[in-house]
C-alpha cells in the first residue's frame, strides 16, 4: 500500500470514527447541546482533526441527517414473494419499526424538530428526503400489491398515508415525546389489528 493510499485510508476512518461519535451525541443531547469537544474525545480525534473533516457542528450534523437516509427505506421486494397482502404489510411494518426504534432514528428525528425552528430548511428537507421517500416506497409497495391483486385498486396514496398512520401513532408519535417509550409487548397484536381494519377497506 502506497503512503497516499495509507493517508487516505487513515482519513476515512478517522471520519467514519467522528460520525459514529456525532450521532450518538446528537441522539443523546439533541443538536444544542452536543459539544464538538466531547465528539472528538468520543472519536478518539483531536478537535483539529474533528474540524479539518467538518467545518462546523452544522455540518456534521447535516452530514449525519445525510447518512440517516439510507436507513430509511421499506423492502419492495416483499410485496413480490409474499403471499398475502397481511404478511407484506406486516413484514414491511416491522421494517419500519426496526429502523425507528433499532437504529436511533427517533432521537435523531427528536434532534431534527428541536432544531428547525431555528433552521427551518433542517425540517424541509428530513420532510422530503426522509418521511416523504419513507411515504413514497410505501405507496410503491401498496402498488405492488394491487398488481398482484391482492388489494383493490384504489388512491394509494391516500392508503400509503392511512397504514403509516396507524403505526405513527401507536409507536412513533410516543417515542417522539416521551424518549423512554418501548415498543410494547403486545406490538404484533397492534399491528394485526391495524392491519386487519386497512384490509378491510382495502382488501381483495
Amino acid at each position: 500500500m502506497g503512503l497516499e493510499s495509507y493517508r487516505r485510508r487513515v482519513s476515512e476512518q478517522k471520519r467514519r470514527s467522528i460520525m459514529e461519535a456525532a450521532r450518538a451525541e446528537f441522539q443523546g443531547n439533541g443538536f444544542t447541546h452536543a459539544a464538538m469537544a466531547e465528539i472528538a474525545r468520543k472519536a478518539d480525534v483531536s478537535t483539529a482533526t474533528l474540524y479539518k473533516h467538518f467545518g462546523s457542528k452544522e455540518e456534521l450534523f447535516n452530514a449525519v441527517i445525510e447518512e440517516s437516509y439510507a436507513l430509511i427505506g421499506i423492502d419492495l421486494d416483499v410485496a413480490d414473494s409474499s403471499k398475502t397482502a397481511k404478511e407484506a404489510l406486516k413484514s414491511a411494518t416491522n421494517d419500519y419499526l426496526n429502523a425507528q426504534f433499532g437504529t436511533g432514528l427517533n432521537a435523531l428525528m427528536r434532534a431534527i424538530i428541536s432544531e428547525t425552528s431555528g433552521d427551518p430548511e433542517v425540517g424541509r428537507a428530513y420532510l422530503a428526503r426522509g418521511v416523504g421517500r419513507r411515504m413514497e416506497d410505501l405507496k410503491t409497495f401498496i402498488d405492488r400489491l394491487v398488481a398482484r391483486k391482492l388489494l383493490k385498486k384504489h388512491d394509494t396514496e391516500v392508503s400509503a398515508m392511512q397504514v403509516s398512520g396507524m403505526i405513527k401513532e401507536n409507536f412513533i408519535w410516543p417515542a417522539m415525546f416521551d424518549p423512554d417509550f418501548k415498543i410494547p409487548a403486545n406490538k404484533d397484536k397492534i399491528i394485526s389489528e391495524a392491519l386487519d381494519t386497512f384490509l378491510a377497506r382495502y382488501g381483495a
